[in-house]
C-alpha cells in the first residue's frame, strides 16, 4: 500500500513538473565576438549542430505531420503559441538561446537590448504553394534574425538562402523603412530582382544550410529571400526575430507588426 501511495505521487509530480527546456550549448563572449565578425564581415554566421539530433528528428516529424495535415502543401506557424508543445516554443523560452541573441544585438548595435520578447515563425515549404513562397525579396523587420534548418532536400531544388548582406543602414524614423518596403514590395520590384538574380546580373550570396545549425545575420539590414524547393520535397525553417527598430512608432503601431 505504502509503495502505491508513493508510486502515486511521484506520477501526480512528474506530470506536473515543467517540460524540460531544450539542451543547448553555452555559448562564451569570446564565441559570440567572433559570431558578429562572421555577420559583419561574411553577412552570416553559423553554430554548427546547434541541436541535438533527438530534437531535430522531434521537430522532423512534427513538420512532415503538419504538412501532411495540409494536403502536401505550404503550412505557416506564427509566434510560439503556434508551435506549443514543441522544442521551438521551448527554445524561445531558453536562457541560454535568449541570453545568445540579446548578447549578438548588444555587440553588433553597441546598444543595450531591448525589453522585447522574440518573434518567431515556422515555415514549411511543400507543394505548388509552397513555390509560391519562393523569391520573395525583403528585409526583415528585426535587427537579428536567427534561422533554424529543420528540413532542407537533399536532391533536386533545395531551397538554398540568397542574400545581398548589409545592404542598408538602420532607419532612423519609421516612415523611411516604410519607403523602403513600398519599393521593394510590388511586383514590378520583384519581378526585376528575380530578373537580376537569374541572368546573374545581381550576384546574391546563396547559403547552403544543414538541419539542426543555427544561422544568425543582421535581417533588417540584408536583403534577402529563399529559392524554391521541388513541389514534393519539403523545406522547412524556423526563425527567430529580436530588436524591433521601431517598436515605439505611432504609426508601426497603426500599420501592425507583421514582419516585412
Amino acid at each position: 500500500m505504502l509503495e502505491n501511495a508513493v508510486g502515486g505521487a511521484d506520477e501526480v509530480a512528474e506530470a506536473a513538473s515543467p517540460p524540460m527546456l531544450p539542451r543547448v550549448p553555452e555559448v562564451s563572449d569570446e564565441t559570440v565576438r567572433s559570431l558578429v565578425d562572421d555577420m559583419n564581415r561574411d553577412g552570416v554566421a553559423v553554430i554548427p549542430d546547434y541541436v541535438q539530433s533527438a530534437d531535430l528528428r522531434d521537430l522532423q516529424g512534427f513538420v512532415q505531420n503538419a504538412v501532411e495535415g495540409a494536403g502536401g502543401q505550404y503550412v505557416v506557424f506564427n509566434g510560439k503559441e503556434s508551435v506549443s508543445g514543441t522544442l521551438l516554443e521551448r527554445l524561445s523560452e531558453s536562457l541560454e538561446f535568449q541570453s545568445l541573441i540579446r548578447r549578438i544585438f548588444e555587440l553588433g548595435t553597441s546598444l543595450p537590448p531591448p525589453s522585447q520578447s522574440i518573434y518567431q515563425v515556422l515555415r514549411c515549404l511543400a507543394g505548388e504553394t509552397g513555390v509560391n513562397e519562393a523569391f520573395i525579396f525583403h528585409f526583415d523587420s528585426y535587427v537579428v534574425t536567427m534561422l533554424l534548418p529543420i528540413i532542407i532536400p537533399t536532391m533536386g531544388k533545395q531551397g538554398h538562402l540568397l542574400m545581398a548582406p548589409n545592404l542598408r543602414k538602420e532607419r532612423r524614423f519609421y516612415v523611411l523603412n516604410l519607403i523602403d518596403k513600398i519599393l521593394l514590395d510590388n511586383k514590378v520590384t520583384q519581378a526585376l530582382l528575380r530578373k537580376a538574380h537569374s541572368s546573374g546580373w545581381l550576384k546574391f550570396k546563396k547559403v547552403r544550410m544543414v538541419p539542426g545549425s543555427l544561422y544568425m545575420f543582421w535581417g533588417y539590414r540584408s536583403l534577402h529571400t529563399n529559392e524554391a524547393c521541388d513541389i514534393e520535397n519539403i523545406r522547412s525553417t524556423a526563425l527567430f526575430h529580436f530588436g524591433d527598430p521601431h517598436a515605439d512608432s505611432a504609426l508601426r503601431q497603426k500599420m501592425g507588426r507583421a514582419v516585412v
